[in-house]
């Protein structure tokens, strides 16, 4: 699974994750956040959150390869897999209390964070693997 965004996309994916949880904090403290608008607010949050984790993962690297590429669909499979045994054991767990809510909409977001940490991390551990082999050659 090739990257589809220019490389910068990843960094700016991190700066509009930042603005994504501090903003609407800020915004409350100025007491711009009411009854009225708490619903818009949380689901623009919500949405510059999934935009900025998908701009994360789907960006491209300086040094794209086959290799890259294969990381990142197995990063996404193990995402996969930590998202599924996470979803169930809240259900689980709202089955026990009798509260469902407790499996809440935001599965989504979070299995793509989990995306990109195990992203993030494959691709650390391939450079690294990269580095160690030049140096031993």
């Amino acid at each position: 699974m090739k990257g589809i965004f220019p490389p910068p996309c990843r960094w700016a994916g991190y700066g509009l994750l930042l603005l994504s949880v501090f903003v609407p904090m800020l915004m409350y403290m100025f007491g711009m956040v009411d009854d009225g608008n708490l619903l818009y607010v949380k689901l623009g949050m919500k949405s510059a959150v999934w935009i900025a984790l998908f701009m994360i993962f789907l960006a491209r690297t300086k040094d794209e390869s086959e290799t890259i590429a294969s990381i990142r669909a197995r990063s996404m499979k193990y995402a996969l897999y930590i998202w599924g045994v996470c979803y169930l054991v809240l259900l689980a767990l709202a089955a026990a209390e009798q509260d469902i809510s407790r499996a809440d909409n935001s599965i989504g977001i979070v299995y793509m964070v989990t995306n990109v940490l195990c992203m993030e991390f494959l691709l650390q551990k391939y450079r690294m693997e990269k580095m160690f082999r030049r140096k031993r050659d």
